[in-house]
């Protein structure tokens, strides 16, 4: 409390016991004169007041917000495409559905195969670390064409066709694959040809194999068996639900070979040739660029034949798309 304001109090106060002194002195008893003299007291204690008030306002000082300066953010060489992705912090969110091996499967809790390698690769020469999110076929579909931002691209042996482009955005190819024939290994079926009317075929729903029966087998008379997965397919063969299975040839051979499923693969001729990509949302230009330019290094250096090798095929060269 300052001087000036000090001083205005002991002045009131001084009044107040002036007042007082002056009617004792007089030996005030009329009851008017009381009256009088408290209505004085209580007027003067209310300026008492007012003044203290008014001293406290001219005292209050306002302190400015206290500020912060951030250290400027620490230079990285992370790929500006992964600091656009929607975490910005070095991750690439990668979508999957783990259900279709050599390329993408679960093996003691964690997801393995071709296309993860490859993915883990390119993330590394970008600067970025990878966090995986599975999502069956289905629902990777739909994720993809309504560019959703949960993701930032997907690794899953997709197939560039002209009608998922219309809605999704691909990498450029990274693979080049083509249909086969899964049956019984005591099955009569030798060729394509030897399938006809009663004939009971499983697919991935929504693939490209599940296309080509549908073109170029159910107007023969065999009946199409959609399944969500691609181990799916697999366990209905051997359950006797279906006949064979239609499926990309690395992935027949595979199982053929590691799944525990006894029976041959046929290749399918008649069916084309298909690339693979990395898809994403239509608005991932920036990162579909990025992808490109690291994957024709991997390429180019040699890295990419090392996990073909690795995975698909360790006696032969890769085709190239």
């Amino acid at each position: 409390m300052n001087y000036r304001l000090w001083n205005n109090i002991s002045q009131v106060k001084g009044c107040i016991l002036g007042i007082c002194t002056r009617f004792q002195m007089r030996k005030v008893c009329d009851m008017k004169k009381r009256l009088l003299l408290l209505s004085l007291i209580a007027v003067l204690a209310v300026f008492s007041f007012a003044v203290i008030g008014c001293g406290n306002g001219e005292e209050a000082t306002t302190e400015a917000p206290e500020t912060t300066t951030e250290a400027p953010a620490e230079t990285t060489d992370v790929n500006p495409a992964v600091m656009n992705g929607i975490r910005g912090d070095g991750t690439l969110v990668v979508a999957t559905d783990p259900s279709y091996p050599p390329f993408q499967s679960m093996q003691g809790g964690e997801v393995v195969g071709f296309d993860i390698d490859l993915v883990d690769e390119i993330a590394s020469r970008m600067g970025a670390t990878v966090e995986w999110t599975f999502l069956e076929w289905d629902g990777l579909l739909t994720a993809l064409s309504t560019d959703s931002r949960d993701f930032d691209f997907a690794a899953s042996a997709m197939t560039i066709t002209e009608e998922r482009a219309e809605t999704i955005l691909f990498s450029d190819p990274y693979f080049v694959s083509v249909q086969a024939l899964a049956v019984p290994y005591d099955s009569d079926i030798e060729s394509i040809d030897d399938v006809g009317e009663g004939f009971r075929v499983g697919v991935q729903n929504g693939t490209t194999g599940h296309m080509f029966s549908t073109d170029q087998l159910e107007p023969k008379g065999v009946t199409i068996r959609p399944y969500q997965g691609g181990q799916e397919c697999f366990l209905a063969m051997q359950s006797g639900e279906v006949d064979g299975v239609v499926i990309d040839l690395p992935v027949a051979v595979n199982q053929a070979a590691e799944g525990g499923f006894d029976m041959r693969v046929i290749p399918l001729p008649a069916a084309d040739t298909e690339n693979f990509g990395f898809p994403m949302g239509q608005s991932r230009t920036e990162m579909a660029a990025a992808i490109n330019e690291v994957l024709a290094e991997i390429i180019a250096d040699g890295t990419y034949a090392e996990i073909y090798a690795r995975w698909i095929d360790a006696d032969n060269p890769p085709t190239m798309p």
